[in-house]
């Protein structure tokens, strides 16, 4: 794999941006050892100084860039137009790869000049690395249009690894601004052209790329089982270059899964390789994700002694908005040290880096910095402003969380699609066999015409059966939707449609209504004590005893991770407080079995009633919520009713 030094002002959703410095890595790697050209070539001698650059690359790219140099300078005389733009393309390619994105410009400036036809293998070359550079400077339309135009010519040129390459740039391009399974989508159709023309090294290159963007889905099973099958590939053909950044990348992936004993031994062997190598100029890597993995598992110590020698070690970046990661892990260290004042530095930076970029494709690096400054207010005793913070982050959370699951919806779709656009293929080719039999003779063609009609029948089975199975799983998405997969219980977006449609009918027959907003007081105790799975026992436990008390055209909803959602028909505040105090008292009095543990919590609620005054669910939803605050605020396990807050 080969590593980016810089990113630019697309941030990745999802977790870090040194993730996202590995993923557009391994966009680049395998482009780079593929190439070949069609519609125009290079001079015989230049065959053979354009491979050996390859097989540089494949152990290092600094190494292919440091000869396509010395080649440009001793014999640029020599050369014609295109052998420059063939050298000048790698050497572009090179640069971006190490992150020198001004020197990469000014090749491909020099290439354009000489005025190289864009529809041959190098002009799509110097498309894609054009695009690569305007997707880390922020400018992702404009690079999708140079992804689409280089794929057109590839397909036109019959370049199958030029092709996987376009649609390996998409992938990671659609990737950086969070939209995974468009980015699963073109990674799939990269597999298939660089497994149809037996690209082993590219097929590597590509799976550690989606290793990356199965984790950011959720998906940790295929995320580590690719890319530990592109580490044992690395590894085998002594490819260590590479296989200290997929490295890097599983390290990642077992952070993500909050797996930090595996985290810390991945980034371990990230150090052994880079000795080994005697690439210590990436060291740096793996002192930043053992920082952060140390920060995480609380051990603040080891934390700090890594932090300093990142800071000793890491490069100076082009662009400020690539060392954003390390700067939020600074800003976690100054707090957990009580430097308040530096915090607030520290953040004021992070702020002046994310102003400019689109909230939509930084949104995990805002709901960390609103985080942040809550916890800095809170020190502060300010907790207005820590509420508002609050509040601020966990909004755009649900709002990536609720357009995440729609992408994973999607998903079903496009494995659909694939299938039945597999299934198009091969019936084609059958027919295809069929009408040259047919013309052979008069015998073959009545066998053909036999078959055919069978081939169709079997057709409408098949169809008939992908009809029935897409019925069933629409049946089945719709109660995924709606359903809350962990309690089982109405979602959040289905709560909140029954409890606008319930209203309307409460207001129109003037009957009573009221809501109950209640969480879980000190969940973060659970699940430090017992982990997420103990967590998640209680949360199961807690639903089976609130539902006891729900009455059967009454709704109860999980909206949050802990917070849930009782919606009341014709029930007033004093009937629903009624029914809150049940609740709260049979949770207190519950006793959990986890682990072998006994383990009892308790529940905050808040109640808010259809008035003339709040006759809309988001006043209801709002007043519910203050109450609950302020229940939290009095001291918790208690119910108190919005006029009272």
């Amino acid at each position: 794999m080969k590593e980016k030094v810089n990113v630019g002002n697309n941030i990745a959703e999802k977790n870090t941006l040194m993730f996202t410095i590995l993923v557009s890595v391994f966009v680049m790697c395998f482009s780079l050892n593929s190439h070949s050209y069609t519609l125009d070539s290079p001079s015989t001698w230049m065959q053979v100084p354009l491979n050996k650059i390859d097989e540089l690359n494949k152990k290092d790219p600094a190494l292919a860039l440091a000869f396509s140099k010395e080649l440009f300078d001793e014999h640029q005389q020599k050369m014609t137009d295109f052998d420059k733009a063939s050298i000048l393309s790698k050497m572009a390619q090179h640069n971006y790869i190490l992150g020198y994105y001004n020197v990469s410009q000014g090749h491909l400036d020099q290439a354009y000049a000489l005025k190289v036809d864009l529809t041959t293998d190098v002009g799509i070359s110097l498309l894609l690395t054009q695009g690569g550079i305007m997707d880390e400077l922020g400018n992702s339309e404009q690079a999708m249009e140079k992804y689409s135009l280089a794929a057109k010519y590839a397909k036109v040129n019959e370049n199958y690894r030029l092709l996987a390459d376009s649609y390996a740039y998409m992938a990671y391009s659609y990737s950086i601004n969070h939209k995974d399974t468009q980015a699963l989508k073109f990674y799939h159709q990269a597999y298939l052209q660089l497994e149809q023309i037996g690209d082993e090294l590219g097929l590597a290159y590509l799976k550690a790329e989606m290793a990356n963007a199965y984790s950011l889905t959720f998906d940790d099973i295929n995320a580590i089982k690719l890319a530990k099958e592109a580490s044992d590939y690395f590894k085998k053909h002594q490819y260590y270059f590479d296989e200290l950044f997929v490295q890097n990348v599983l390290a990642k992936i077992y952070l993500r899964k909050k797996d930090y004993q595996k985290a810390e031994v991945t980034y371990l062997r990230v150090i052994e390789i880079t000795k080994q190598t005697n690439k210590k100029e990436y060291i740096y890597l793996a002192y930043l994700g053992l920082a952060n993995t140390y920060h995480h598992s609380q051990q603040h110590d080891k934390a700090r002694t890594f932090w300093h020698k990142y800071q000793e070690q890491h490069p100076l970046y082009e662009n400020p908005s690539a060392e954003i990661g390390a700067i939020v892990l600074e800003a976690k260290l100054a707090l957990s040290d009580n430097n308040i004042t530096a915090a607030i530095d520290i953040l004021a930076r992070v702020e002046a880096i994310l102003k400019p970029l689109d909230k939509h494709n930084a949104l995990s690096w805002y709901v960390q910095l609103f985080d942040l400054q809550a916890q800095v207010a809170a020190i502060q005793k300010d907790f207005q402003t820590a509420y508002f913070k609050q509040k601020q982050a966990r909004t755009l959370q649900k709002d990536y969380y609720n357009a995440e699951r729609e992408t994973i919806r999607s998903k079903y779709k496009v494995m659909f699609d694939t299938d039945q656009a597999i299934l198009t293929n091969k019936l084609l080719e059958q027919d295809k066999a069929l009408n040259k039999a047919a013309l052979a003779s008069a015998t073959q063609q009545q066998k053909s015409q036999n078959m055919i009609i069978i081939i169709i029948l079997l057709c409408v089975l098949v169809l008939c059966y992908f009809i029935y199975r897409q019925v069933l799983n629409s049946k089945a998405l719709h109660k995924i939707a709606n359903t809350d997969t962990l309690t089982e219980l109405a979602n959040r977006r289905y709560s909140f449609i029954y409890a606008e449609k319930m209203l309307l009918q409460a207001i129109k027959a003037k009957q009573s209504f009221s809501v109950v907003i209640f969480d879980v007081d000190h969940f973060k105790r659970v699940n430090d004590n017992f982990g997420h799975a103990g967590g998640d026992i209680a949360l199961k436990e807690l639903t089976s005893t609130a539902n006891e008390y729900v009455r059967t055209h009454d709704i109860l909803g999980r909206i949050g991770g802990e917070e849930f959602l009782l919606i009341l028909p014709e029930a007033s505040a004093t009937q629903a407080y009624e029914i809150a105090e049940r609740i709260r008292h049979a949770i207190e009095h519950k006793v959990m079995t986890i682990q072998g543990q006994s383990l009892q919590i308790t529940a905050s609620f808040g109640i808010a009633e259809l008035t003339e005054q709040q006759d809309s669910f988001n006043q209801l939803f709002n007043s519910a919520d203050m109450a609950l605050y302020q229940a939290k605020d009095q001291g918790r396990n208690q119910v108190v009713m919005a006029n009272e807050a």
